[in-house]
């Protein structure tokens, strides 16, 4: 009995939830009282939520409450191509301002999911600090933003951490919009690291609770950190780190793989370690 109950009240909240009456980032009253509502206990209540969640419908976000997923989530291909972004507006009028990375699908307009954060903070995560070759604790600019296409969840968190050098060299990184997002990039190779190379690391980690409540997941739902090093052409130093946290059911990696010398076509009778020793018939 109480297997089904549960089962015919996740059904009713998926069908509340699809008539428009809690709509997608709403919250959902508290389990107490749908508890009181559906004359059940809360424990009944919580196993309906959780049901609703493993199918991705529902999320659970610290200090909020409940929250309603959208069922519809865009899902990037992302390959390695960096493009020019085109499509800023300034005054009324679309103009070119800095790069779109693989992640935000070229001229595509993203929103800002709160107020971005461009501030002096300390760079207390050590992998960043020794990729910005920084000591761990040092102050350093850091642009923060929360993104995505519009009507849909944040798609990634993005922090830019520019090196204390490049903020003194370059004082317009500190512009909170520029000409765009990103285009703070067009001063820093204007000043004479242009054009920057970049370089990424990838892996897949647990969010953190801020990241859970930022981009509204489970916290059970993995997540791609995607670190972007930018290295200036001046002196082939790095002159930013970009921390890029996305959902891990939001992007597909497409990769082109290359042969290595060794496995050109057509194939010599050599392996990698030289001429076959052992006798071929034996």
């Amino acid at each position: 009995m109480g297997s089904a109950r549960y089962n015919e009240i996740a059904d009713d909240l998926l069908r509340r939830i699809e008539d428009k009456e809690w709509k997608a980032g709403e919250t959902l009253p508290p389990m107490e009282q749908l508890a009181q509502h559906y004359q059940v206990s809360r424990n009944v209540i919580a196993r309906a939520v959780q049901k609703l969640a493993q199918a991705g419908r529902l999320v659970s976000v610290p200090r909020r409450g409940t929250v309603v997923r959208p069922e519809h989530r865009k899902v990037i291909i992302r390959t390695d191509l960096v493009r020019r972004n085109t499509r800023h507006v300034r005054d009324g009028q679309e103009i070119a301002g800095g790069y779109s990375f693989p992640a935000a699908m070229g001229n595509e307009l993203w929103i800002d999911h709160g107020k971005r954060d461009i501030s002096e903070q300390p760079v207390e995560d050590a992998r960043l600090a020794h990729m910005l070759n920084v000591p761990v604790g040092a102050p350093a600019l850091r642009r923060l933003r929360v993104t995505g296409p519009p009507g849909e969840p944040a798609f990634q968190i993005s922090a830019t951490w520019i090196h204390p050098r490049i903020v003194q060299e370059v004082p317009e990184v500190k512009d909170p919009h520029g000409t765009g997002p990103g285009a703070w990039i067009d001063a820093i190779e204007s000043a004479g690291h242009g054009p920057l190379e970049w370089m990424e690391r990838k892996r897949v980690r647990m969010p953190t609770q801020a990241e859970t409540r930022l981009l509204l997941i489970p916290a059970d739902l993995p997540v791609w950190e995607i670190v972007r090093l930018s290295y200036s052409a001046k002196d082939e130093k790095v002159v930013d780190v970009t921390q890029v946290i996305i959902p891990g059911d939001r992007i597909e990696e497409i990769s082109k793989l290359r042969r290595e010398g060794a496995a050109t076509w057509p194939h010599t009778s050599d392996g990698p370690d030289g001429p076959p020793v052992a006798p071929r018939d034996v």
